[in-house]
């Protein structure tokens, strides 16, 4: 039984004009060729199986072909020359693993062994892959001969982390960085592949096998070759058994119900994703697939480039892209790339994955702080504020100013020095955006809100006061609030510990009219412990540690108080 050799070896290009998505490198070795003008040494650099390899063999061939009497852009494939070049064994061209021959010790050799002509070829050709991986020594006994090497030596040297590569090696070579293979390449060359073995394949198969291997044309075939393991014919449902990938359908309906605000639903069917048999990371990878795409469809429209969906799939992830802001797209993609770098480590991997997929269900409840400061910034200035970076989209009367209060611009009050500012805004929107003023306060540090607020604040809106103040060295923040509003400040209290702030509440007794305060402000034990069984009070005492230092009844504290 003759050996088997693997789709990457058996269909490695074999001229320029074949190599798959590298077409500017390509013809600019063959007008170099053309002109006579080939450099002595070239550096290629890119990720893996993008064509390094196949490029240098193809360039070695040009050179040597023994049925041309000069080096062609068109080699013949059919010399002795270019048949053992293709193998890897022709004896005038070396290929050295620069892992293993990293040494200066190897160095050395190949200069005394670079002074003497090429056995049956034009040049002595040396390719040294992954040329990073040589030593500093090695490095500079190698710098004199490929300044100025023997004219019948040409040296080339593949990497994928040129970074790593000395500057004083780079100086020397001509450098050409090798792309990335858009996969709609990869796609048709899969195509090509299967036509030639005799294989029956649905499109949606090749697509998928073409975007997971991720712009490399090796790992797509050795991705094919371990899919066609299973049989002649080659569908969809193979790929995704085999491969074990999670179903682009599947995705974009678990995106759906994360969008749709359904936690409990999203769960459910990342658990079916995951008892399918897909690893976790797969998941994670696809999930956050889905969210780019979504923001790229939201960004450059349904119709770009940049998707590399089939038809089908481009209008679902465009109609999810339409019921998501593009902040909370954004914001989902990095969770996500968070998400998958963590649990490679994490014992706790499925319980990360859970907690990231109920953190942008509810993405509403949790807003980054930076934005929430930056909003209370652009209020005070009086300019329009960005959106507030929920799930759902804005309605039709909201727009990039929905933050900016309707009605009359904030009044403010005396400049500071002791008097209060007070910012007025109708109630409507108040009520709609105030956690977004008290959130900013709460999660960022006193100094930073300092810098913004006066030393006394108050937001007042139809008799519902918000009282904020600072201690004379910013060392403490004080809040009172009083109205129909408090049970709701308590409420989004809870849920921003963290800052080490005393908080000095005044509640309405949640509609109950508590005991009004005795004139010299000072409270009985009867009036504290009936005030203590306010749920409001108790969520902000149990959260910050304070007292209770005040009543009132119902109705707004004066503007100008003292806090």
């Amino acid at each position: 039984m003759a050996e088997y050799l693997v789709l990457a070896r058996k269909y490695r290009s074999e001229s320029f004009d074949q190599v798959v998505g590298q077409d500017p490198i390509a013809r600019t070795l063959i007008g170099a060729i053309e002109a006579g003008r080939v450099a002595h040494a070239y550096l290629f650099t890119g990720t893996r199986g993008v064509g390094k390899t196949t490029m240098a063999r193809i360039l070695a061939k040009a050179l040597n072909c023994l049925a041309a009497d000069a080096p062609t852009p068109k080699p013949c494939n059919r010399c002795d020359a270019c048949l053992a070049i293709a193998r890897g064994d022709d004896m005038d061209v070396i290929e050295i693993d620069g892992a293993s021959n990293r040494g200066i010790d190897e160095s050395r050799q190949l200069r005394s062994n670079a002074i003497f002509r090429p056995a049956r070829s034009r040049y002595k050709v040396y390719y040294i892959d992954e040329v990073h991986m040589l030593t500093k020594e090695a490095f500079n006994a190698l710098l004199k001969t490929l300044e100025e090497p023997p004219g019948h030596v040409k040296f080339i040297f593949a990497t994928t982390e040129v970074e790593k590569v000395p500057q004083t090696i780079l100086s020397r070579c001509q450098r050409f960085d090798f792309r990335n293979i858009p996969t709609r390449l990869i796609d048709d060359h899969l195509a090509t592949v299967c036509k030639a073995e005799k294989v029956r394949a649905e499109p949606a198969a090749l697509f998928r096998i073409a975007r997971l291997a991720a712009g490399s044309m090796r790992d797509a075939l050795s991705l094919l070759d371990q899919a066609l393991a299973g049989g002649v014919e080659l569908t969809e449902e193979e790929v995704v058994r085999i491969l074990g990938t999670p179903s682009d359908e599947r995705m974009i309906a678990l995106a759906g119900q994360i969008v749709a605000g359904s936690a409990a639903v999203a769960l459910a069917e990342l658990n079916g994703v995951l008892e399918g048999g897909v690893g976790l990371s797969s998941a994670v990878e696809a999930l956050g697939g889905v969210f780019r795409n979504m923001m790229l469809a939201a960004c450059c429209g349904a119709e770009s480039d940049l998707l590399e969906l089939p038809d089908a799939q481009r209008a679902s992830v465009a109609d999810l892209s339409k019921r998501m802001s593009m902040p909370a797209m954004v914001q989902a993609v990095g969770i996500l790339q968070s998400l998958a770098r963590n649990i490679r480590t994490s014992s706790l991997a499925r319980a990360l994955a859970e907690a990231a997929v109920v953190r942008l269900a509810e993405a509403d409840k949790f807003v980054d702080p930076q934005s929430l400061l930056d909003r209370l910034e652009a209020l005070r200035g009086g300019k329009p504020a960005p959106s507030t970076g929920r799930k759902s989209p804005p309605r039709p009367a909201e727009g990039p100013a929905a933050l900016s209060p309707p009605g009359p611009s904030p009044v403010n009050g005396p400049p500071s020095g002791g008097a209060s500012q007070v910012i007025r805004w109708e109630a409507a929107w108040l009520a709609d955006n105030w956690k977004v003023v008290v959130q900013a306060l709460f999660t960022r540090r006193l100094s930073q809100v300092a810098g913004i607020l006066q030393p006394a604040t108050v937001l007042g809106f139809d008799g519902q006061v918000l009282r904020l103040g600072f201690g004379p060295a910013h060392e403490s923040l004080r809040l009172r609030c009083a109205g129909a509003m408090s049970q709701a400040v308590a409420s989004a209290l809870t849920d921003l510990a963290g800052e080490a702030i005393r908080c000095e509440y005044v509640s309405t007794g949640g509609g109950k009219t508590p005991p009004a305060a005795k004139a010299n402000g000072v409270l009985s034990t009867a009036e504290k412990n009936e005030l203590a069984k306010d749920p409001a009070v108790r969520a902000v005492v149990d959260l910050f540690g304070g007292g209770v230092v005040d009543i009132r009844k119902d109705g707004e504290l004066p503007a100008n108080e003292e806090i």
